[in-house]
């Protein structure tokens, strides 16, 4: 058998293929969780088919890089940089419309269902690496961290006009500079900006590994954008109490630690439905609630 890569390429691949399936065993063994895999699986196929479809102009709605060889959409956070450099009302209007449209159907369940960064989290969380964090006042001001890097986003862009934070994005650093680099490594060429992203890549990678969801809980700006919209988004995590045995099994499996089971409107909730997968008296539900 003959590797296309170096000699160090395929034992690195394999102990990451064998994790992630460990991973996938582990989390996606409920009635629920199985569906979230598919999607989370057609999503990764859809968000990295380029070579497909070519880039089509749509958004994502979740956190990838539009840098990458392998992106088919535009990331929310590049269409709001790309709106404050070329004051462009039309990609204003189209950002805020489709993360409205989405947020307003889904909340934040594109997290939990949809997005790579997301899927990733998950597997690492479950091959017993990540630690869990239980909910604290220094953990609860922590997850303001990712509403302030949202706002700060369109002021740094248009102070130093540039794209102040895709230049030092460390999921672009994992999703588009390194595979530019493994793959495609003519066609790079780095710039001051790339040790400064692959620090943050770093230490991001750091806080998947040590807390679960982690960079889904203080600093994905994206997730930042759907949060408020899980107060009125048709689709809900809803809570009959009369049916509750406050066994708090779904406050313990809770990727999210938000306060379960009476705070499902939280702005935190990913919409996974791992709660409703372990409640043993169908307390919680996620369905979609149209009136």
């Amino acid at each position: 058998m003959v590797c296309g890569g170096s000699c160090l390429t395929c034992p690195v691949a394999y102990s990451a293929l064998s994790m992630v399936a460990i991973g996938i065993k582990r989390i996606y063994r409920k009635p629920m969780q199985k569906k979230r895999l598919v999607s989370q699986l057609i999503f990764l196929f859809i968000t990295n088919a380029a070579f497909i479809f070519g880039a089509t102009g749509l958004i994502y709605s979740y956190f990838y890089c539009w840098e990458s060889p392998q992106a088919t959409m535009s990331c929310p956070i590049g269409i709001l940089e790309h709106a404050v450099l070329e004051a462009s009302i039309f990609l204003a209007i189209y950002l805020v419309g489709t993360v409205a449209i989405i947020g307003t159907i889904f909340g934040r369940a594109p997290c939990g269902w949809a997005c790579p960064i997301g899927f990733l989290q998950d597997v690492v969380g479950k091959i017993k690496i990540s630690r869990e964090i239980k909910r604290s006042k220094a953990d609860e001001r922590a997850r303001y961290l990712k509403y302030a890097i949202l706002a700060a986003i369109p002021f740094a862009v248009y102070h130093f006009a540039t794209m102040a934070y895709t230049d030092i994005c460390p999921i672009g650093g994992l999703t588009a500079t390194l595979p530019i680099l493994l793959f495609h490594y003519g066609g790079y060429t780095p710039t001051e900006f790339f040790l400064p992203k692959m620090i943050l890549l770093a230490l991001t990678i750091f806080l998947i590994v040590n807390v679960k969801r982690g960079w889904c809980r203080y600093l994905c700006p994206v997730g930042a954008m759907l949060a408020p919209f899980n107060k009125i988004s048709v689709l809900q995590l809803t809570f009959d109490e009369s049916q509750c045995l406050k066994c708090m099994n779904c406050a313990r499996v809770c990727p999210m630690k938000i306060n379960l089971p009476y705070d499902v409107k939280s702005m935190e909730c990913i919409r996974c439905g791992m709660c409703v997968d372990e409640c043993p008296t169908e307390a919680l539900k996620l369905e979609f609630k149209w009136k």
